[in-house]
């Protein structure tokens, strides 16, 4: 061969990789899934229970721990970018005290919910994120078989609750129920005759 017919090749060869690769990369970016934006935490409390509700701009893919020593609540929200403030948010219903949150890594937002008491909760899904309802109650206690685990080194909280003022609690406002819709077919006509 000669080097004239040698160079074509290798130009033909590395063109068609190059093809290939371009191709591939805009198969996989059509492919990434939507990111959803984490951009507003709310409290509000009712007689016997206080709710967090965790606003999402799509529907939430979340993990939830609840951990001992300090005891908290941890929730990772997958492919979501986090986008609520940077300092944590002292709370003023107890058993809560305190909510912080954070990008954990990338696609991944971590919302922590600082408590005085290990708790039972509960997370309801909804449209604009999640509302994680905590008794008030001491009696109410966490389940027996809600994994828990031991602090991870290095996160622990060193902040004191006198670096910000409590946050004011919100009184929820009373929801209707949602109306129930039930389809009936027009009445048949009369028979002729």
């Amino acid at each position: 061969m000669t080097t004239r017919r040698v160079v074509l090749l290798v130009r033909r060869a590395f063109g068609l990789g190059l093809m290939l690769l371009l191709t591939g990369s805009l198969a996989v970016a059509q492919q990434a899934p939507a990111t959803a934006r984490l951009s507003d935490i709310t409290v509000a409390t009712q007689p016997d229970a206080v709710t967090v509700f965790v606003k999402t701009s799509a529907p939430a893919k979340y993990q939830a721990e609840l951990i001992d020593s300090p005891t908290r609540l941890v929730i990772d929200f997958q492919d979501t970018d986090y986008a609520w403030r940077k300092t944590p948010l002292n709370v003023a219903a107890s058993p809560l005290k305190q909510i912080r949150g954070s990008q954990y890594k990338k696609g991944v937002a971590r919302v922590v919910v600082q408590l005085d008491r290990k708790v039972g909760y509960a997370i309801r899904e909804d449209d604009g994120g999640l509302a994680i309802v905590i008794p008030t109650s001491p009696l109410a206690k966490a389940p027996a078989d809600t994994p828990s685990s031991t602090a991870v080194t290095g996160s622990t909280d060193q902040r004191t609750e006198a670096t910000e003022p409590k946050a004011p609690v919100k009184r929820p406002v009373a929801k209707p129920a949602p109306q129930v819709r039930v389809a009936q077919a027009p009445p048949r006509p009369a028979p002729a005759g």
